[in-house]
């Protein structure tokens, strides 16, 4: 077999490999998208060793992959003071991801422009099947229950053991690619097709009820209008009447009372003085800004009690500890009869002191390191679509601790790689260094 072949045969593979992750990563098949990862990572292998046409991007991708290394050794070096071994172990496991996934996306594409646009063009068409599924099975829970509830948040994407706000950030990424398709003319169908998928992803992710990216959401729309009024001087009257319709349109939409505006509610709604109590009764309700920011003083005490500020008090314990806090201040801690831990199940909900709890301040300046040149190399790459899903997802940190799941690390780790490995959408005409 010649190397035009060999070539030929690696493309289709990789074509193929990011398919089968794309799927898995949409309806949440674990074992599928590490074997995913796993495949890729050995084709890009393999491709440098026959392919002369494969081009490493150095600088801010490479030290993206360097700093997720770092991250992963820590980890290891946190089994030394560790007093759960096996959780620390399993904790070792899922950051392997750091690793791993970078390094896969690292090898393999190429800079290959047109491969990456089909395939995020894909990847939209499978958000779509798997939401019209989810909007299948909530329709016949509904006829079956009345329930409006099964239409918003978890209950909407629970037929494919999705997260509400996991799947929340696929669609926002969805939604940007084909935003900027249309302001670039790219499309692989007819345009009116691809203006209902924007109008149809626009509403489920509306549905999905996540308060952080819909916020996200709205912002990227608001500098859309922007850019389109300051540009299309002769359009202006119709951007603007468009600009306020869809304003309009919101407001009208958490005007009338439903599950996805009192999410956002019961945020204004919350007495923020509860965190400043020493204790609590069982019954007492937080809403997520005010169980957030209990974690920033949990976390406190615990690495100030523990005198562990440098090296935190390792993965392993990291749950326990803040087991050990909740009960210390009488939170609810669920029912045995009903076989339900309370908080007894809750992390600290930002990645950033989810790592200075488990490795100390030396993990949160690797985080931050990685953060820094994640951000980087997506400023460097000159792609509206690459820089948005970057503050997309450092945003994200400060919500959810997305490094405690596989499935977060390969979200996190996936996507910036993925959209600056080639000139998908810049906004200059320079090529990309980085």
């Amino acid at each position: 077999m010649n190397t035009t072949s060999i070539n030929r045969t690696l493309y289709l593979t990789t074509y193929f490999l990011y398919l089968l992750l794309f799927v898995s990563l949409v309806f949440s098949l674990r074992a599928v998208s590490s074997l995913s990862v796993a495949a890729i990572l050995l084709t890009g292998i393999i491709a440098n060793r026959f392919s002369a046409s494969v081009s490493y991007q150095k600088n801010f991708r490479a030290w993206f992959l360097v700093s997720c290394t770092l991250l992963f050794l820590l980890q290891i070096v946190s089994m030394l003071y560790t007093n759960d071994v096996n959780e620390g172990w399993n904790n070792v496991r899922i950051k392997a991801g750091l690793v791993v996934t970078p390094l896969a996306v690292y090898l393999s594409l190429w800079r290959d422009t047109p491969l990456l646009k089909k395939l995020l063009f894909v990847y939209c068409l499978v958000l779509t099947a798997a939401s019209l599924f989810c909007l299948g099975m909530a329709f016949a829970n509904y006829m079956e229950s009345g329930m409006v509830s099964v239409f918003f948040y978890h209950s909407l994407v629970s037929p494919i053991s999705q997260h509400a706000v996991y799947f929340s950030l696929l669609i926002l990424i969805a939604l940007v690619f084909l935003v900027e398709s249309i302001r670039k003319n790219y499309s692989l169908v007819a345009r009116s097709f691809h203006l209902f998928l924007i109008f149809y992803l626009s509403l489920f992710l509306f549905l999905l009820s996540s308060k952080l990216v819909i916020s996200l959401y709205l912002v990227y729309l608001f500098y859309r209008f922007m850019i389109m009024l300051k540009k299309n001087k002769s359009s202006r009257t119709i951007n603007a009447s468009l600009f306020t319709l869809v304003v309009l349109t919101i407001i009208l939409v958490f005007a009338i009372p439903n599950p996805m505006s009192r999410r956002f509610y019961e945020i204004v709604k919350g007495d923020i003085n509860i965190v400043t109590k020493d204790k609590f009764k069982p019954g007492d309700y937080f809403n997520g800004l005010q169980f957030r920011l209990l974690q920033w003083k949990f976390v406190t005490e615990i690495l100030t009690e523990n005198r562990r500020w440098w090296t935190g008090v390792s993965p392993g314990d990291a749950q326990s500890h803040l087991n050990e806090k909740y009960l210390s201040k009488n939170m609810y801690s669920g029912d045995p009869v009903k076989g339900t831990r309370g908080y007894l199940i809750y992390n600290t909900h930002n990645q950033f002191l989810q790592t200075t709890l488990q490795t100390g301040v030396v993990g949160l300046v690797i985080l931050i390191a990685i953060c820094f040149c994640m951000l980087k190399m997506a400023l460097t790459h000159k792609s509206r679509l690459a820089i948005f899903t970057t503050l997309a997802l450092l945003a994200w940190l400060f919500t959810e601790s997305a490094f405690e799941t596989q499935y977060g690390i390969l979200t996190f780790t996936f996507f910036p790689m993925f959209l600056t490995a080639a000139d998908i959408f810049q906004t200059a005409n320079e090529k990309p260094t980085s």
